[in-house]
């Protein structure tokens, strides 16, 4: 028995040694200070940032990047329901995320069952976070946790990832142990460690690949879980197909290559989505294809070809949205190694002149098209400029929710492993973008990061700053400041007219707010100087923030709204 282990909190802190875990993310309070106490007891960092939603998306964060759970360990009561948004985003967005929640004594726990709270800051944990995550259990003896601390390690990765949510009563964290046996070291579990079994592919869906003349493939989020990211393009010039992304699927393919178009859907570029409309196949590889990626006339997305969809999770082939002619449940690696062997000396038959139409229309660049002569700065134009330096730099792009985060997608470079993409797609929080650049840049300090946030989503979690400036972290947040919840906003008046509580603020002096925390700001209010500005960010040593004044009437264009089909978005 090591001699450090007395008690229940040090066999989880040494467990979290043995699996990789390096520092912990917390939001302190009395029913998690024996855990936290017993990771500082074992040479964990404890990273304590100003909010639980705080704590919670710098290591949801931190485990993207990183590609192994992570854990956020936070108090009963309120600090469980502050993590919740993180605990959400995860679930939807697939990340693999440990949250160890605080809980009252077992003695309350199981006596007085009909009152309404049996201990202070009590909270029924369990009922409120198993339906958004893989597994939530609420540890009542020394037993249970020796068996759901491992598994839950091995859950959040197993398959389609997710998180899990350990409840801790104090008293079981503060157990004595005498006789029991120390975990085992074993191998690390990392994002796409799955085996190579050999994978027959249908001769019939071969024959549909080889003869489509139209082919593209839209590349999901489970798309970056591939190891070796050049099989991708190996399939794409095998097959001639055009290359698509959803929006989380970006930074698996390279934007800079001739055959990506962008990502699809609600907010996607306008070309992209003409090519899966046209397609007569669409080879889909670790997409759920969910409303924002089809719109609402499902019976017409792929109306005139096939679709082959390659998923890790059966119940999103089993309940799909559109049909699928071959739903396949299969991790994405096995299932490319396998295509590649199948398809690579095959010859393909693509319609030229479709290739030629989607070329030049892609060419024009019909999304976000600046105002012309408009005396205020135009999104496009300024990520145009801020894309040439990032082009220049790894980095790693962190947004908010809102229209800052579907403009700096559709314009801004991606590639594989240098420009990484990290945005709340399924749960679409607003806040999740400062302490999430926070954890990216503590997981991968050697890249720059740049934190491009809405004036409304980024006082959802503003007092972050004050962590920023004492970690003085590499990000450099970028304020698109609009005086508008701009995406809402927007809705709003296409479909009523009108605009109550979203549009029409006094804006937010953002320069002063980031300077009363200690951080460089400037503020950029012309055109002219979008250049400057950007380079004095960029020059800048530790955090620094720019509040960029955006065209307060610019919105998102084209969108497809409800009703329309693929090749029939709204332009304004």
């Amino acid at each position: 028995m090591n001699k450090n282990i007395e008690n229940i909190a040090d066999w989880v802190a040494y467990k979290f040694v043995l699996e990789g875990i390096d520092r912990v993310f917390v939001y302190p309070g009395g029913t998690i200070a024996p855990l936290i106490n017993a990771c500082i007891k074992f040479n964990i960092k404890i990273e304590c940032l100003n909010n639980e939603q705080g704590s919670g998306y710098a290591a949801l964060a931190y485990s993207r990047i990183n590609h192994r759970p992570q854990v956020v360990m936070v108090t009963s009561g309120p600090g469980v329901t502050n993590v919740i948004s993180p605990l959400a985003d995860a679930y939807y967005d697939s990340t693999p995320l440990i949250v160890i929640t605080g809980q009252i004594g077992t003695g309350d726990l199981t006596s007085r069952l009909e009152v309404r709270q049996r201990g202070f800051q009590e909270t029924p944990t369990v009922d409120i976070t198993k339906s958004i995550a893989k597994r939530s259990v609420c540890l009542l003896t020394a037993d249970e946790v020796f068996s759901e601390v491992p598994l839950a390690f091995d859950l959040t990765m197993d398959g389609r990832m997710g998180p899990c949510v350990l409840d801790f009563p104090m008293d079981i964290q503060r157990t004595e142990i005498d006789s029991y046996d120390l975990p085992k070291s074993r191998e690390l579990n990392v994002f796409g460690d799955q085996g190579n079994d050999e994978v027959i592919i249908q001769d019939e869906m071969l024959d549909t690949i080889s003869s489509a003349t139209k082919p593209v493939i839209l590349l999901g989020h489970g798309s970056l879980s591939v190891t070796n990211y050049e099989i991708l393009e190996e399939i794409a010039e095998s097959m001639d197909a055009l290359v698509v992304s959803s929006f989380l699927g970006l930074g698996s393919f390279s934007s800079s290559n001739n055959r990506f178009l962008g990502y699809i859907g609600h907010t996607g570029h306008q070309i992209a989505n003409l090519a899966v409309a046209e397609c007569d196949l669409l080879l889909v590889l670790g997409s759920r294809l969910d409303i924002r990626q089809t719109g609402t006339e499902v019976d017409h997305f792929v109306k005139n070809g096939k679709v082959i969809s390659v998923n890790n999770d059966s119940t999103e082939l089993d309940n799909p949205r559109v049909n699928i002619d071959w739903p396949i449940n299969m991790d994405i690696n096995i299932f490319c190694e396998a295509l590649v062997r199948n398809i690579k000396d095959n010859k393909y038959n693509l319609d030229t002149s479709w290739k030629k139409m989607i070329d030049e229309k892609k060419s024009m660049r019909l999304d976000d098209i600046p105002k012309k002569d408009s005396k205020f700065i135009q999104p496009r134009e300024f990520l145009d400029t801020l894309s040439l330096v990032m082009e220049k730099q790894e980095t790693i792009l962190v947004t908010g929710v809102g229209c800052h985060q579907h403009w700096a997608a559709r314009h801004l470079p991606f590639e594989p492993k240098t420009n990484t993409f990290l945005t709340s797609a399924g749960h679409g929080t607003m806040g999740y973008d400062i302490p999430s650049s926070i954890g990216a840049a503590m997981a991968s300090p050697e890249k720059r990061v740049v934190c491009i946030v809405g004036d409304g989503s980024a006082l959802m979690n503003i007092q972050e700053l004050a962590y920023l400036k004492n970690s003085d972290l590499d990000i450099k947040i970028i304020v698109f400041n609009n005086s508008r919840l701009g995406i809402v906003s927007q809705f709003q008046l296409i479909t009523w007219g009108v605009d109550p509580t979203t549009g029409d603020f006094r804006p937010q002096d953002f320069k002063s707010i980031a300077e009363g925390f200690g951080i460089n700001a400037e503020k950029i209010v012309k055109n002219s100087e979008i250049k400057e500005k950007i380079e004095w960010l960029w020059r800048q040593k530790g955090p620094a923030l720019l509040d960029v004044m955006i065209d307060p009437s610019a919105d998102v264009r084209p969108m497809l709204l409800a009703g329309q089909k693929m090749d029939e978005m709204w332009t304004g």
